[in-house]
């Protein structure tokens, strides 16, 4: 029998935990610094913004050598404030490359449509303890933190948590020393078929909402000192969707972080799969950032296929013009006892944001 009901307990414990220690908690400045005017209760606040990348992947060795795959994307949203009330419209989208036949995410060939939809689409309210309500379309908790401890530009390993829920509730409190976020989303059968927002034959973006099992994840962020963090997390799957436990730390320009997930999310992977992600980055030059990490996966599968993943990805961040441009490199190999990374390949981007 599965530990789903220790696991959900352990998740919720550490949650009302952290509500009542940040029920305390100083507020610390707001994430674009502390000169701005102070807001009152009835002026509404607007913010548009997002982001364009141009730019893909290139293949190094194997068929596909010096073949070029497509990584273009858009993204952009509606921010607005009113008091405590906060709500958010934002959507993304990517082109796919199509081969003569009409088959998508063809490598080396041309663009064949475009792929897209609103993957945050929500409404919520802050207390002035800084405690957010959120209920809608949304990231769930984990997904807000894929990336934490990870400050590779493009090939980190993708823990397999819930990423973005079609509908859902989050409460979180992302102020002082100790921070969280739960999310809970219910099952959901949501198709492309369903979209209101369709951009032709080549655009199943809604089907990532088909078939997902009802969850709830979470996490918890602890500062110890100023420059170690430490980091909990899980997740809860129903219809034997199995668990995923994470432990992180960042200590300065170093982080570490392990999972383990007995079903390896909602996707049909009948298995289990245990890992471990180190990384580091260095600040070389203003706005310049290098970053490696070694990235390893174990996949145990029910039918006793293993699936070993141990790559090394290595690049560099370069960001300019005050926060509007950056360009980046990143390169992937695999290395040891790897079995599905496969040809090595490197990655190059340029990006703009508004």
């Amino acid at each position: 029998m599965k530990s789903s009901f220790t696991k959900t307990t352990l998740i919720t414990s550490c949650i009302l935990a952290a509500l009542t220690a940040n029920a305390h908690a100083d507020e610390t400045a707001a994430n674009h610094g502390d000169t701005q005017p102070p807001k009152t209760e009835s002026e509404t606040l607007f913010n548009f913004y997002g982001e364009l990348g141009l730019g893909g992947h290139v293949a190094l060795e194997g068929d596909d050598k010096g073949r070029y795959a497509d990584g273009t994307y858009i993204e952009a949203g509606l921010a607005i404030e009113h008091g405590n009330w906060f709500g958010l419209a934002y959507m993304e989208g990517w082109t796919v490359q199509a081969d003569d036949e009409g088959n998508a995410w063809a490598t080396g060939h041309g663009w064949g449509g475009f792929e897209g939809g609103f993957n945050r689409f929500y409404a919520g309210y802050r207390t002035d303890a800084k405690t957010e309500f959120i209920v809608g379309r949304m990231d769930s908790s984990l997904d807000d933190v894929q990336w934490w401890g990870d400050p590779t530009v493009e090939y980190g390993y993708a823990i397999s948590n819930t990423r973005d829920v079609h509908v859902g509730v989050k409460i979180q409190n992302l102020e002082g020393k100790l921070r969280y976020s739960v999310s809970f989303a219910p099952e959901s059968d949501f198709s492309e078929d369903d979209a209101l927002v369709h951009f032709g034959k080549y655009d199943s973006f809604a089907d990532q909402w088909k078939d997902k099992n009802a969850m709830v994840n979470g996490y918890l962020q602890y500062d110890l000192t100023d420059d170690l963090t430490l980091m909990g997390g899980g997740e809860v799957r129903n219809n034997d969707g199995g668990e995923l436990l994470l432990l992180g730390a960042e200590y300065k320009n170093f982080a570490t972080r392990v999972w383990h997930d007995t079903d390896k999310g909602n996707q049909e992977s009948f298995g289990s799969e245990s890992g471990i992600q180190t990384s580091a980055w260095y600040e070389a030059a203003q706005g310049v950032y290098l970053s490696a990490a070694y990235n390893y996966a174990n996949f145990d599968g029910d039918n006793g296929d293993k699936e070993i993943t141990s790559y090394i990805n290595a690049g560099v961040w370069y960001e300019y013009g005050n926060g509007a441009f950056a360009t980046a490199f990143d390169s992937r190999f695999g290395v040891g006892s790897d079995t599905e990374i496969g040809d090595a390949q490197v990655f190059a981007m340029q990006y703009f944001y508004w």
